[in-house]
């Protein structure tokens, strides 16, 4: 049965689930399943929703609400992300609760205009604004780009409950839905790392942003929008997310240089060879990889942490091979802004692969700084000497 789970006095959530899923927006697995998290508060004069569901299971989430309010006296709907995961079924939210206003950030404000192509109500909220239901105050907390510019929190002041949105959840779909009520196994923990890596990694900035606006709070409660709600260990939660950015302000480090490669002959890999060591000849530290030889996130992750890095692939039928692509293709734009970029690669007669994967590092921002290559062997009269 679809029944709702109290949380707190007057606090429940009531969203829904999909233990199926085994691939979310494309690219990411969910080996076991994910939750749509939305949640009622309801105080003595007002009746709040926060977050709506996917679109496809709003039956599941309506039979929920309407088994703890009449969705008819709903006041407000509260709009901490936009992404249709969470904003997919508010159409027909509006539909049955013809009085409610839609609470959100001003960048979501204009993404729902395009998502429900409709007039709406709508009451736009930041830092320090807040909204009382009559014993229940809902105090609202921006967090940009956590993970789209529209992110905000939602902050129950008398229970001590954060509404955190897509941050510090993962996707995980259990009838239980409490940590505590929930053991993960190992595996289950990695998916933790990996919901961060791929949702959250490219904006570490804004999350220590978020985690020293959190940081002020009293928290015995944090409900994501995806996965178990957190009573046993939130502040651990928080402690993971800060410990998981904090990489970033490493800058007193020496410089680390990335050197990744695909080799049909070995003539490219003696080509990352000379380039490896003409980086550690400059007191740099440096790590040289075959590409086809790892996991294509994990070479993308070690590009994201590095200070500069080299790519090289041969050229196969005008093209370079596929596990470079693979790499390229799994790298963030926003963490590849400025960064510096070498491409090399040997060819038997036409050479394309350095300006393909050229290309598609200047289209992601990285800063190709210079190239090399070789027809065929590398000659090794001649010395390479890495960029300035």
């Amino acid at each position: 049965m679809n029944d709702p789970v109290k949380i707190a006095e007057g606090v429940y959530w009531a969203g829904a689930l999909n233990p199926g899923l085994r691939v979310f927006d494309v690219i990411m697995r969910t080996e076991w399943g994910t939750s749509y998290n939305s949640y009622l508060v309801r105080g003595a004069e007002k009746t709040a929703v926060i977050d709506s569901v996917k679109e496809g299971f709003f039956g599941e989430h309506e039979e929920r609400l309407s088994k703890v309010c009449d969705l008819r006296s709903i006041d407000y709907i509260i709009c901490n992300h936009t992404e249709p995961d969470h904003s997919g079924a508010l159409y027909r939210m509006l539909e049955l609760s013809p009085k409610a206003v839609v609470v959100c950030s001003k960048p979501a404000s204009v993404f729902l205009q395009n998502i429900l192509n409709r007039d709406f109500e709508c009451k736009i909220v930041g830092d320090g604004d807040s909204i009382d239901l009559g014993g229940k105050t809902l105090k609202f907390i921006s967090a940009p780009f956590l993970h789209w510019p529209d992110s905000i929190f939602t902050y129950l002041s008398e229970d001590a409950i954060l509404f955190s949105g897509d941050v510090f959840g993962f996707h995980f779909s259990a009838e239980n839905i409490f940590d505590d009520l929930t053991p993960l196994s190992g595996d289950m923990r990695e998916s933790q790392k990996y919901y961060f890596d791929v949702i959250m990694s490219p904006f570490k900035k804004y999350v220590l942003d978020a985690v020293k606006k959190v940081r002020s709070l009293h928290i015995d409660v944090i409900c994501p929008s995806h996965g178990p709600v957190l009573r046993e260990g939130p502040r651990e939660a928080v402690d993971r997310y800060e410990a998981w950015s904090k990489d970033i302000l490493n800058v007193n480090d020496p410089k680390k240089i990335y050197v990744g490669y695909v080799s049909c002959y070995g003539y490219t890999k003696t080509l990352a060879e000379s380039i490896h060591s003409a980086v550690v000849k400059e007191g740099l530290r440096c790590e040289i990889e075959d590409i086809s030889a790892c996991a294509h996130e994990a070479c993308a992750e070690k590009i994201h942490a590095s200070d500069a890095f080299a790519i090289g692939s041969p050229t196969l039928n005008r093209d370079a091979l596929k596990p470079v692509w693979d790499v390229l293709t799994s790298l963030c734009a926003f963490r590849l802004k400025g960064k510096p970029a070498a491409v090399f690669g040997s060819f038997g007669w036409s050479g394309e692969s350095i300006r393909f994967i050229s290309d598609r590092l200047r289209g992601l921002g990285a800063d190709v700084i210079g190239s090399c290559s070789s027809k065929l062997k590398p000659d090794e009269r001649k010395k390479l000497k890495p960029p300035n």
